[in-house]
């Protein structure tokens, strides 16, 4: 049985230049969950093993995730709820356990999973194929700190006043509302690179990198658990200091539904804006509203690869057909480069796609899909979960090994 868990990693473990005499290779970015060996760093805090995140799996699996998030005008989350489905194939029992915390889940197909300390755990037998559903809500207050976006609106009128938009998005009258959508997924990390490597196994990855960025059903971003390698012979390995973030593709719109004052004619107006762009900082989209009303948000944001960050250079067709030309040693280590940020993104993704399964290793993608909330009503709420000890204790111990390397780096625990 593999066994893993999702907690605060130490990549400069894995990246750190290679010593004088050592092989000339480097190590791509790993997936994050697999950075640093949850089992022997539980070892250390004389944890049961038994209640770690991992599987059991007669088969295949395929797991998508769909993130609802609701929030509010000033971008505070209100609600996250999980739309999970996973596909076991083969015949056997099952045993799925994943990190929460969740406060309740709901099924939407033959069974739930049972809750354990805000843990998911799925269990049972599949005589060949067993679909498994069920909508998870989840904290808000803890998974704000995770998810990927950030969203917030603002309201200037035709005077030129910033005025705050009434509860359930409502404009005040006529002027402009502005959406600011950040990526919060950046990261600061140290990356492998080298003096120079072989152009054509460079290009070989990069060509499969590339095929994923165009690829018009988006999968999970290109890992070692996907078909890239763990490590790339170079010549002279060392390392540098950069970024990793996952860039995520947005579509959706901004639309606001205008009651016509005049009387005698109730017909109401509508302002719309459409959101399409590929994240990776921060973008702003602007939507001219005739008068009051409410506004409405339909925004989803997949996980995604930037083709134009992966084209070969001088025109080449492909990065085979420039590695067959006799490159360069500068073009060839800004495509060792290339092919290394590109790793690291997919290892960035993989602490988000899949947002809870994240030890499953087979298919599936995580949409993020973000609304403004409505109008709160009076009801009850579940109590506020908080991270559970465990996962505070190994966020505690990778700070204290990140503080010992010099750089931080952040992950969902």
């Amino acid at each position: 049985m593999r066994r893993s868990l999702a907690v605060p990693v130490v990549a400069a473990l894995l990246l750190l230049p290679a010593l004088p005499g050592s092989a000339e290779t480097i190590e791509l970015p790993a997936p994050q969950s697999e950075q640093l060996s949850g089992v022997e760093l539980l070892g250390t805090l004389g944890t049961p093993t038994d209640q770690l995140p991992g599987y059991i799996l007669p088969g295949p699996v395929s797991n998508n995730e769909l993130v609802q998030v609701t929030v509010s005008a000033d971008g505070s989350v209100k609600q996250v709820l999980d739309d999970q489905r996973i596909r076991v194939n083969g015949s056997g029992d099952y045993f799925i356990r994943e990190a929460g915390p969740a406060r309740r889940a709901v099924a939407t197909g033959d069974e739930p999973p049972v809750l354990n300390l805000g843990d998911v755990i799925w269990q049972g037998f599949s005589t060949g194929s067993r679909q498994l559903s069920a909508q998870l809500e989840l904290d808000p207050d803890i998974e704000s700190h995770h998810l990927p976006l950030q969203v917030r609106l603002a309201f200037t009128d035709s005077d030129g006043r910033k005025i705050s938009l009434a509860p359930g998005a409502r404009v005040p009258g006529q002027g402009t509302v502005t959406l600011t959508v950040s990526n919060t997924t950046e990261q600061k990390v140290l990356l492998p690179t080298a003096q120079d490597a072989p152009a054509r196994p460079v290009a070989a990855v990069l060509d499969r990198m590339l095929a994923a960025a165009r690829s018009a059903a988006p999968a999970r971003l290109p890992t070692d658990r996907t078909g890239l390698p763990s490590e790339l012979s170079v010549v002279g390995a060392t390392a540098r200091q950069a970024s990793q973030q996952m860039p995520l593709q947005l579509r959706g719109t901004l639309s606001s539904i205008t009651a016509d004052p005049t009387p005698g004619r109730a017909t109401p107006g509508r302002a719309i804006v459409g959101l399409e762009t590929m994240l990776t900082g921060t973008s702003r989209f602007t939507l001219s509203v005739p008068g009051p009303g409410s506004l409405a948000l339909d925004l989803t944001a997949v996980p995604a690869l930037d083709a134009d960050t992966l084209l070969p250079p001088r025109g080449a067709k492909s990065w085979s057909a420039w590695a067959a030309a006799d490159p360069p040693i500068a073009e060839r280590k800004a495509a060792l480069d290339v092919l290394v940020q590109t790793a690291a993104t997919g290892s960035r993704a993989s602490a988000y796609s899949p947002y809870l399964g994240s030890e499953l290793e087979g298919g599936g993608q995580t949409t993020f899909h973000y609304m403004l909330a409505a109008t709160l009503s009076a009801g009850t709420t579940a109590a506020p979960l908080s991270p559970r000890p465990l996962s505070i204790s190994l966020a505690v111990v990778g700070a204290l090994v990140l503080a010992g390397l010099g750089f931080v780096l952040w992950r969902k625990s």
